[in-house]
């Protein structure tokens, strides 16, 4: 397809589906952090002040460099650092959002990149996640226009462009593995050569980070393909991320999705046309490793094949667009499914969004920020904090507390302890305050030791989410002033 013939209407539908999109997502900025993005940040500055002796310190060297690079420019110690890396996640989404516009203009012209755009603008996936502090917005940019530079043959700049969403985000394997068959389909002669030439070309940019930090990167692996009982909260079975549709999509997507899964099937297999494989070949590609061989199911795994569903649902609309001239109960259809899209995008809640995709994340966030707020507003500069591990994370730290905690220099973390030998660690350190992290989930929570606590001199906590917090001056001091 010759693209400059209709470059006019491209770019205007391009102009209304950016309108759209930062338009939906301006009001997810300045959001609840959640665990991995308070992470980011805290790893971020623990590497900046070289604080090797801090928990989060480490964390800088688990995923890939290059997100974090530009964050450095982003005053990461100055306030409002949540909200600028916000942004600069949304600059990144915004960039895939163009890599997959022109992808789709190149395989379907301009009618079908603007619907892609424009489902790939309402989709609560997309919408909830492209202010998210994580590297998926740069990698999905990155790998969408390496799939382009793919179908125009140009091998060796598709292979630098991979390598470095690669170095963005270990998720670029996915459209690794999609560049065989989208090569296939291309009918490219000495296609085992081409493969071998540009494996080469990303082993050469990318191994001094995959073998240099092998031990680190090998921590990825051990969390992705080790059964765990904290991931599998989230529903630990292959089927997960194709339930997850329903919601990551919105209803009426979905069916746009399914009815262009048939389309193409339709456009390839009979009619020869193997240029609408390309968005089937990326879903496939996210979708079966990460459903049969992954074995920890994270919530945001499958995020690079928002643009992929979106296409593939756009493909959908192009037939009941079809079917429409023929009838109008299609074209009653097209205006209903059109109505509901529309509405999901809109309409989003973005609490309500993560509420329902990360049940156990998104109220233990909630509740660490509380405890977090609470004890700024109480405790003083020199108080000393005694804290049990963050039970509902199933970790010893909370980097969303710590974020959001202001507090003093010294935080003693605690396992659950007898009242007995809480009491005497409290007097000799001389801690002002005792917090039990409790947890709603059956196997995960304090409640024996809240009861003895309480039992104890210590008397009736106040609440903060899922915390009690007493204040135990008057253990060691003779007075709460």
């Amino acid at each position: 397809m010759n693209i400059s013939r209709n470059s006019k209407k491209l770019w205007v539908g391009f102009l209304i589906i950016s309108v759209v999109f930062i338009l939906l997502r301006l009001k997810t900025l300045n959001h609840l952090l959640m665990w991995d993005e308070a992470w980011n940040i805290l790893s971020l500055r623990a590497f900046l002040s070289s604080a090797k002796a801090d928990p989060f310190y480490w964390g800088y060297f688990f995923h890939p460099p290059i997100y974090m690079t530009f964050a450095k420019f982003l005053a990461p110690f100055q306030a409002g650092i949540d909200v600028r890396l916000e942004v600069l996640s949304l600059v990144f989404s915004y960039g895939a959002l163009v890599s997959a516009y022109l992808l789709s203009a190149r395989i379907g012209g301009w009618r079908y990149a603007f619907l892609s755009g424009l489902l790939l603008s309402l989709m609560p996936a997309s919408i909830g996640y492209d202010t998210w502090i994580k590297r998926d917005g740069l990698a999905s940019a990155l790998c969408y226009f390496a799939i382009l530079l793919l179908i125009k043959r140009r091998f060796f700049w598709c292979a630098i462009t991979l390598s470095f969403a690669l170095l963005s985000k270990e998720s670029a394997v996915f459209f690794i593995l999609a560049v065989w068959p989208i090569l296939y389909m291309l009918k490219e002669k000495d296609v085992l050569k081409k493969i071998l030439a540009m494996g080469a070309t990303i082993f050469v940019i990318t191994s001094w980070w995959y073998i240099y930090f092998s031990s680190l990167t090998n921590t990825v692996v051990k969390i992705y393909f080790r059964p765990s009982d904290y991931y599998a909260l989230w529903g630990n079975t292959p089927s997960y991320y194709l339930k997850k549709l329903l919601p990551d999509m919105g209803m009426a997507a979905l069916f746009l999705f399914i009815v262009g899964i048939g389309y193409f099937s339709y456009l390839i297999l009979r009619k020869k046309q193997l240029k609408w494989s390309i968005p089937l070949i990326i879903v496939l590609a996210v979708y079966i490793p990460s459903s049969l061989f992954i074995t920890a199911k994270a919530p945001w795994l499958c995020l690079s094949a928002r643009p992929a569903l979106a296409m593939i649902a756009a493909g959908g609309v192009l037939l009941l667009v079809k079917l429409a001239k023929k009838s109008k109960l299609f074209l009653a259809a097209l205006l209903i499914v059109s109505l509901f899209a529309v509405h999901t995008g809109i309409s989003f809640s973005y609490p309500r969004y993560h509420m329902a995709t990360y049940p156990n994340g998104w109220p233990g966030a909630v509740s660490s920020k509380a405890l977090a707020l609470y004890l700024n507003k109480h405790m003083k500069d020199s108080d000393r904090l005694m804290i049990t591990e963050f039970a509902y994370w199933g970790m010893p730290v909370c980097a969303v507390f710590y974020y959001y905690w202001k507090g003093c220099p010294v935080l003693v973390i605690r396992g659950e302890q007898k009242p007995d030998n809480v009491i005497k660690e409290i007097t000799m350190n001389k801690i002002a305050w005792f917090v039990i992290v409790d947890s709603l989930h059956p196997t995960l929570n304090f409640h024996p030791l809240v009861e003895d606590m309480e039992k104890t001199i210590l008397g009736k906590p106040d609440t903060a989410g899922w915390a009690y917090v007493w204040d135990t001056r008057a253990l060691w001091s003779g007075d709460v002033d």
